[in-house]
């Protein structure tokens, strides 16, 4: 059996911690260890994880920490931390199936895969519905970048030198761009096993009546991928489809009632960061409907029409009025 390093941030989760540890102990596998990296919360989350841990020693270590640094930070030191052969990444309000890391690990196996690739299933409030995955669509991986549904290896994290760069909002996305950009072995499986909870008070759905400053963060997120990964010529085009959807569905949500004068603000920079991503964006390919069908549709169909409007001059005016909302 090979090792999994089950790596956990733990940020102010009292309610949830448990849950997530006991579906990660109970696992059918049981050749792991699960690092719970302490990003200094409030409440009595590590408290609770010292208990199971004296239950679990050979199994729960517990990384403590000196101050926040969010949740990207907190994963880098995780993956400084393991000794598995194949990492995981658990949020801790999540939870999972009992055969998740069985499941992932025999796919690993069967073509020594680099990133193994799974579904996952929404929890809101008890009511369950599964986003399912495509086998059959290499795309999937770049249109579902979170890092929590795959397993990955440690020898080609470290190898290529990948980490989440201490980003603390949005860091999955900029994680599996890299990753993707360095030709990994991936496989992707018809599997749901990882139950996505949505918590109101999670760090990236948390509300705010201004959320212009998460644009802006995100801005600069993006500025420095567009920098630094660096695709195949072939591939290059679907990486800056993606920077640009990605970049347009932040506008559009988080920039949503913030007023013209924002907006106006938002879109200077919106506008440069599309003609640093590729000038010719209009022309790309993959904005065509017939491609990406595992994008969620929402995002999808957004984007198209930003960018169909965007080529007649009018993707501001759409912008304006969601300002306005």
């Amino acid at each position: 059996m090979s090792k999994v390093s089950v790596i956990v941030p733990v940020y102010n989760v009292e309610q949830y911690i448990k849950r997530c540890l006991k579906s990660i102990l109970d696992q059918s596998w049981q050749d792991f260890e699960i690092l719970c990296v302490d990003d200094c919360g409030q409440d009595q989350s590590i408290s609770i994880i010292e208990q199971m841990q004296k239950e679990y020693p050979q199994k729960i270590k517990i990384l403590y920490g000196e101050q926040n640094m969010g949740l990207g930070a907190a994963r880098d030191r995780g993956i400084k931390a393991a000794s598995g052969e194949y990492i995981a990444f658990i949020d801790s309000d999540d939870y999972l199936k009992r055969n998740f890391l069985e499941t992932y690990m025999h796919a690993a196996q069967k073509k020594d895969a680099d990133i193994i690739v799974g579904g996952y299933i929404r929890d809101v409030n008890g009511k369950l519905s599964e986003t399912p995955i495509d086998v059959n669509d290499d795309t999937f991986v770049w249109m579902n970048v979170s890092a929590c549904t795959k397993v990955y290896k440690r020898k080609f994290l470290e190898d290529n030198h990948l980490s989440f760069y201490g980003v603390r909002r949005y860091e999955d996305e900029g994680f599996m761009y890299r990753c993707l950009a360095c030709h990994p072995v991936v496989e992707l499986m018809a599997y749901s096993g990882y139950y996505y909870y949505m918590n109101s008070e999670s760090i990236t759905r948390s509300s705010k009546s201004d959320r212009t400053g998460i644009v802006k963060e995100y801005f600069q997120t993006v500025n420095k991928l567009a920098d630094t990964v660096k695709c195949d010529r072939e591939t290059q085009p679907l990486l800056n489809y993606c920077l640009v959807s990605g970049l347009t569905a932040n506008m559009l949500y988080n920039g949503q009632g913030c007023g013209g004068k924002k907006m106006k603000e938002l879109y200077i920079q919106y506008n440069k960061l599309l003609n640093k991503i590729d000038r010719d964006i209009c022309k790309n390919k993959y904005i065509a409907l017939k491609y990406l069908k595992s994008e969620p549709a929402k995002k999808r169909y957004t984007t198209w029409l930003i960018l169909r409007l965007r080529k007649i001059g009018l993707d501001r005016l759409l912008f304006f009025l969601v300002s306005r909302i």
